[in-house]
């Protein structure tokens, strides 16, 4: 097993305040890890540093082949192109359909080929149940498939890593649950290590993981 990201002695920084301090954090494919903390204890803050939304100031940081000290700004869209973020108010595009949200992801990414971006769509939507969901616009979906159809936005580059947000924060147990074991399934599948922040102690009882607590502006193993 390879190591997908490493943190060493990392203080990280929000608006110029230390908000995390000495974070140490190694992270295998195929991993999936709980952050379970209070709001505003620094969960956040510490995803954001994964995917290049807070510049790293002080420590180690490495990221597949991307050094978190280095990255530079050009850098970031490439990083991402191999990190799937899924967030708790799924962020969907409400002007167009399921399958043009896709769309829309891979053009982005740099996708030209027009048949190849409609495959790799459908595949993902495929992989979530929800093959026959493309042609609906994401106001008729419950919000388990709304959540669903973001997975599979997450999934478009196989990424090697995966950062879940609280994304069973807007849904009922049941949902949440049928959330969970797709998440698991697919980090399995795909050999991807997933972080996933949550406030929800009745998931990570139910699907006990690796956790690790953010308090007190420091990351310890739960």
């Amino acid at each position: 097993m390879s190591e997908v990201v490493t943190l060493n002695n990392v203080n990280i920084f929000q608006k110029g305040n230390k908000v995390l301090s000495d974070v140490q954090l190694s992270v295998q494919e195929g991993e999936f890890i709980f952050l379970i903390g209070k709001t505003g204890s620094g969960k956040s803050s510490l995803m954001k540093t994964l995917y290049g939304e807070l510049p790293l100031q002080e420590g180690i940081g490495q990221f597949d082949e991307f050094n978190f000290k280095k990255l530079k700004r050009k850098h970031i869209p490439s990083m991402r192109r191999k990190i799937g973020i899924v967030f708790q108010d799924f962020q969907l595009l409400m002007d167009r359909n399921v399958i043009q949200n896709l769309y829309f992801v891979l053009k982005a990414t740099g996708w030209k080929k027009k048949k190849e971006i409609h495959e790799r769509s459908l595949a993902c939507l495929k992989m979530v149940g929800l093959e026959d969901t493309g042609a609906k616009m994401p106001h008729e979906l419950s919000g388990g498939e709304q959540q669903r159809v973001s997975i599979a936005r997450a999934l478009l580059n196989d990424p090697k890593l995966i950062l879940a947000d609280e994304p069973t924060g807007n849904l009922d147990p049941e949902t949440s649950e049928e959330i969970m074991r797709l998440l698991i399934a697919v980090s399995k599948e795909k050999n991807a290590a997933i972080i996933m922040a949550t406030h929800d102690m009745h998931i990570v009882k139910l699907f006990p993981n690796r956790t690790l607590l953010v308090e007190n502006g420091s990351v310890t193993e739960h």
